[in-house]
């Protein structure tokens, strides 16, 4: 009887706790909370009430002269916000925000749409400042403003004045994030770079040129960061076969704080990405207990797998080395990889592998930090130029592009108050080397 009795206790205090940790929240842990949800986590969110606005103005319309990529990428936006969404509507927008006669069927929109039905509202207006103030102002709760557009400062490269422009929008997002906070919630930008063919006058200055060839616009997304968090999730947002034709460069922006990857989040690796002899991890599976080394090796090489499916920041952004700072300086990190399957992190949904070397003659510190860097990417420097030019521009750039992400980046940073705040921070300590 007391045999029966006690298998009966065990089996309840078993059950018990199985259903505590299937039950609790995934990524759940006591103390401040300052630590990134898994990629288990699951989001639980009010679906996003989506308004596309495109941007009409002259200097839009050699996008829609031919059957492009730009009507294939707005199309493909439509399609998606429409199907997943229950409330998606398209406007145009220029001095005012307009209906347009052909936004009744959204099914049918990118076919009726060229130069004669892009002409509603005051065509000849583009200040990209006055927009943003317009949507934003029309951005609230669980709204999701869309804007597709060249993003061309309309101001001409004298003196300070891009600086100017470059504050003028800093100022109108930080209106915008304040209004969020104050409701308990954060905003959040998505800036994706898209490329199509052109055909049309392409302004440079006050100067048309008729140009043919490819150009790149973009597609800002501002809201609430859980709405646009959905939308990264279910709209395909990616240059895939199925995604967004003509996508080159994504960036995300949000008031997150900065992480501290934990247990939960982190996995130190001891077989592949290493050519240590062994490596035993410490008892939270971050930290080193003890490795043995290979002394017949020039560095010597360990990886830690990472699982922030969650994060909001692109893939790109996660698996550029150059957004990264280790520390001390003989660390160096030499691969980013997301295609590696290895089963101290099959927790992980999506993991990303960052293998870190130190050279063997260099001696070994007993703590690594690794710091992803919260900073404008080098695309966006790289896409943009300053100075009006005589002829056209490379293929891949627009003009005062910089200082237009830096002004939106910017106010994020500004409201928060401090620059360049890091998204996150690892560090694994090893106990002893061998």
């Amino acid at each position: 009887m007391q045999r029966k009795s006690l298998a009966l206790l065990l089996l309840i205090a078993v059950v018990g706790a199985v259903i505590f940790f299937i039950s609790r929240p995934a990524g759940h842990r006591s103390g401040d909370g300052n630590y990134l949800p898994s990629d288990t986590a699951t989001m639980n969110t009010a679906k996003p009430v989506v308004r596309i606005y495109l941007e009409n103005s002259g200097s839009m319309d050699g996008f829609v002269t031919l059957n492009s990529q730009f009507k294939n990428a707005l199309g493909h936006l439509i399609a998606k916000a429409d199907g997943y969404y229950d409330d998606t509507k398209i406007l145009f927008v220029n001095d005012d925000i307009y209906d347009a006669p052909i936004c009744q069927d959204l099914n049918s929109f990118v076919l009726n749409l060229n130069t004669t039905s892009m002409k509603v509202g005051h065509t000849g207006s583009s200040d990209i400042n006055h927009i943003f103030k317009q949507l934003l102002d029309h951005t609230q709760g669980d709204t999701v403003s869309v804007l597709v557009s060249d993003c061309i400062y309309d101001v001409d490269n004298v003196g300070n004045l891009l600086s100017a422009a470059a504050s003028s929008t800093t100022g109108t997002f930080m209106k915008a994030i304040r209004k969020y906070q104050d409701k308990g919630k954060e905003f959040a930008v998505i800036f994706m770079q898209m490329e199509s063919l052109f055909q049309g006058y392409h302004y440079e200055g006050n100067l048309p040129m008729m140009y043919y060839g490819k150009r790149p616009y973009y597609i800002v997304m501002m809201g609430g960061k859980d709405q646009l968090a959905d939308m990264v999730a279910h709209m395909e947002l990616e240059n895939t076969s199925t995604g967004m034709p003509g996508l080159r460069n994504k960036f995300l922006m949000s008031s997150e704080k900065t992480w501290d990857l934990d247990q939960q989040t982190a996995r130190v690796l001891t077989s592949g990405f290493t050519n240590a002899r062994r490596i035993h991890p410490a008892h939270d599976r971050i930290n080193i207990h003890n490795i043995v080394t290979d002394q017949q090796q020039d560095d010597l090489k360990f990886a830690v797998g990472i699982g922030v499916e969650q994060l909001f920041v692109d893939r790109s952004y996660l698996l550029d080395t150059a957004n990264y700072e280790v520390s001390p300086e003989q660390y160096r990190m030499v691969t980013l990889t997301d295609k590696a399957k290895f089963s101290e992190s099959d927790y992980f949904v999506h993991p990303i592998v960052m293998q870190l070397a130190v050279g063997n003659t260099q001696g070994y510190a007993p703590e690594v930090t690794i710091k992803l860097k919260n900073k404008i990417p080098d695309w966006v420097k790289q896409s943009s130029y300053d100075k009006h030019l005589s002829g056209y521009p490379a293929p891949d750039q627009s003009y005062a592009l910089y200082e237009l992400v830096e002004g939106i980046y910017g106010a994020f940073h500004n409201v928060r108050g401090t620059t360049g705040q890091d998204i996150f921070h690892l560090k694994v300590t090893v106990g002893r080397y061998e």
